[in-house]
């Protein structure tokens, strides 16, 4: 008779990836400075519809003791809008990253892409509309056309000239 057939005994299943990156990736945001990503999904509940308009969370700065949250703002009215509200934000974002995680808060201005031009009130919006780049240009003057004639011929002649010095020079 045949012996029956042996194979090995079942592998344990891998660990979970989840519990292992969760792990590494919290160090490494404690170290390179990176934003908790409970404070980037839930801005608008943490921040209030009203400042959440003004400004989106960039990172957590550490020096020292201190922890600084860095915010990017549209323009200077929302950074000054913001600035009186400074207290009240970091009272919100410490009721849920725990108290005492964020002390200060840096305002940076980066334009309306910075703060991912949100809507809101006009204050965090670009003042200016977008620019039309279909308009024609005026045509150039008589004089300017004449000049820009006049250098043309010299570019032209100096590079059909072989005997032209161009200035690099034998040596």
């Amino acid at each position: 008779m045949a012996q029956p057939f042996q194979t090995k005994p079942r592998r344990s299943p891998p660990p979970h990836l989840s519990r292992e990156m969760g792990k590494l990736l919290a160090a490494l945001a404690s170290k390179s400075g990176a934003m908790d990503p409970r404070l980037a999904a839930d801005w608008h509940e943490i921040a209030g519809s009203e400042i959440a308009r003004l400004c989106r969370p960039v990172r957590l700065k550490a020096a020292g003791r201190a922890r600084s949250l860095e915010v990017a703002v549209a323009n200077g009215a929302a950074a000054m809008q913001l600035q009186y509200r400074q207290a009240e934000l970091i009272d919100r974002v410490n009721r849920v990253l725990g108290k005492g995680t964020v002390t200060r808060l840096l305002i940076r201005q980066t334009g309306a892409a910075g703060a991912k031009a949100q809507k809101g009130p006009s204050y965090s919006r670009p003042v200016m509309p977008p620019q039309d780049k279909t308009v024609p240009l005026a045509p150039p003057s008589q004089g300017l056309q004449d000049a820009l004639l006049r250098m043309r011929g010299l570019i032209e002649a100096r590079q059909n000239d072989p005997d032209q010095d161009t200035g690099q020079g034998k040596h």
